[in-house]
């Protein structure tokens, strides 16, 4: 009886231990992420059919965001971790960090092996137009 419970504690630690190794390792190494789907990006007035996005999640916090539609918009960006799952990432766009000049934030979610996008939503305002820009995507 005794040594099962030592067994079965071993099991335990082993299991957590490992888990957490994953986790970390999966944080010490760039993830780029694809989605192909469906979504719109607005920019002001403007509404354009959003078909692609591309996630780069990079080791330092930074993020690299392209967005394909008529228009191709890429912006630079800092992520953190989501609480509630591994799969979703806060992201943090400034004027600093975008190339286009953009404040906002959005979220990002992964699909379950983290190689594609399944979501993503930002919000922001241009900072040289004071337009409002406004994405959100679907991965099929």
């Amino acid at each position: 009886m005794q040594r099962s419970i030592i067994v079965a504690a071993v099991l335990i630690l082993a299991l957590v231990g490992a888990n957490h190794f994953v986790s970390n390792a999966q944080e010490d190494q760039d993830r780029l992420a694809v989605g192909n789907g469906t979504g719109t990006l607005r920019v002001g007035e403007n509404k354009f059919k959003l078909t692609s996005v591309i996630v780069k999640l990079m080791q330092d916090r930074k993020a690299e965001v392209t967005l394909v539609s008529d228009i191709t918009v890429f912006m630079n960006a800092t992520w953190s971790n989501h609480a509630e799952s591994q799969h979703e990432f806060d992201l943090q766009i400034t004027g600093t960090e975008s190339r286009i000049g953009l404040d906002g934030s959005g979220k990002v979610v992964l699909s379950d092996d983290g190689k594609s996008v399944a979501r993503l939503s930002l919000k922001g305002v241009s900072r040289t137009t004071q337009r409002s820009v406004e994405a959100n995507f679907e991965g099929k």
